[in-house]
């Protein structure tokens, strides 16, 4: 994403609802593949970067779709909670 989502200590409300109309697009480009899930995830401000995933799956698992999106939270978390403890520095 190269727009920022915080403008002035404010949600950037355009910039948010963007990235929602990106992924109805993909979807929408993408209506001939066989539709596994889909999410978009906006964090709040430094919450780290939005997390967009459009699943194409012929078997339409619903398993994998929340494994993915597990998955990438998790992942988003671990990011989150590093960008922390580097803030509080060692020996405090």
């Amino acid at each position: 994403m190269n727009q920022p989502l915080i403008i002035d200590n404010k949600p950037d409300a355009k910039a948010i609802a963007g990235i929602f109309r990106a992924m109805a697009d993909t979807i929408e480009l993408n209506g001939a593949g066989a539709f596994g899930g889909a999410f978009v995830v906006v964090p709040p401000a430094n919450g780290g970067e939005p997390v967009h995933t459009l699943i194409l799956d012929g078997s339409q698992d619903p398993a994998q779709f929340w494994g993915i999106l597990k998955t990438k939270s998790d992942i988003a978390l671990a990011s989150v909670e590093q960008v922390v403890r580097n803030q509080r520095g060692f020996g405090r």
